[in-house]
């Protein structure tokens, strides 16, 4: 597997509702893997350990860890570097003695003209995606919150921000007298015109997300015609199949890739070592 020269190394996004870590050997991606949120308890053990393969069946055998990762002969006593991203603050202290420790913040990444309350992940993706598929790029994050963020030439356009898909279902039964907690199932998309309250629900919150999904890219192609758009994000998945049974001309410009925050850790660790495509 290793070459005796590549470095293992480690990335972590702490987003609002999971942690999204993965490993690269110098440039080369190992996987990721996805844990709820950690306590300070289980990232102390992690940090102990290295975070080695055992460490982590220690924390949760059901851990599924890339075979890359899992294969790889142990590291020595070296730390591997673990370059982090969270927009959320709390976790951090519980990492800043880790000897390898690299905090990535939106400031830190390569993309001109952010503003500064732009979030870290969405920065990530958005230099990831322009890396990776090519710029002009539109990405559309699909979790918590539904993003767009648009950039050209590694310089940031502009986006928008809505409530995800999940977060809209909690929302209509938190804020709503006698309207049900309903399960997300992106498995079986609703008919349009539904003959019950959780049907009603699922066929608005659903068709309404596309719609708005289809619409930004429309403006997109006018704006950018040779543009990439790209998905990511935990129910891009399932968005994607939906989107690419639309007309020819939408599905063929679109793009899956639940992986670019970590595309965009990887052009800031290279940009860090001064050292671009190079395996560090």
């Amino acid at each position: 597997m290793g070459t005796g020269h590549q470095t293992l190394w480690l990335t972590l996004i702490i987003g609002n509702s999971r942690w999204h870590w993965g490993a690269f050997e110098g440039d080369r991606w190992l996987g990721s893997w996805h844990t709820a949120p950690l306590s300070e308890d289980q990232v102390q053990m992690l940090q102990q350990q290295r975070f080695t393969p055992s460490a982590w069946q220690q924390l949760d055998s059901l851990v599924s860890l890339p075979p890359g990762l899992m294969d790889r002969p142990a590291a020595g006593q070296t730390p591997p570097e673990l370059w982090l991203a969270s927009v959320v603050k709390a976790p951090l202290p519980w990492l800043v003695d880790y000897p390898a420790l690299h905090p990535i913040e939106t400031a830190d990444v390569p993309l001109e003209n952010a503003y500064s309350t732009l979030g870290v992940d969405r920065a990530l993706a958005l230099v990831g995606a322009g890396e990776t598929w090519g710029w002009p790029v539109l990405v559309i994050d699909c979790g918590t919150a539904l993003t767009f963020t648009a950039g050209v030439d590694q310089r940031l356009v502009g986006g928008a921000i809505l409530p995800g898909l999940r977060s809209q279902f909690r929302a209509l039964h938190d804020h709503t007298d006698q309207i049900p907690a309903l399960d997300l199932d992106l498995a079986h998309w609703p008919q349009r015109w539904a003959t019950d309250t959780a049907g009603a629900i699922a066929s608005g919150i659903l068709h309404t997300q596309l719609a708005g999904i289809r619409d930004f890219i429309q403006a997109w192609a006018a704006d950018w015609p040779g543009g990439a758009v790209v998905l990511t994000g935990g129910d891009s998945a399932a968005i994607h199949h939906y989107l690419t049974q639309q007309p020819p001309a939408l599905a063929q410009r679109m793009s899956l890739d639940p992986d670019l925050g970590f595309w965009g850790l990887r052009v800031c660790r290279q940009r860090a070592h001064g050292a671009h495509g190079a395996n560090l």
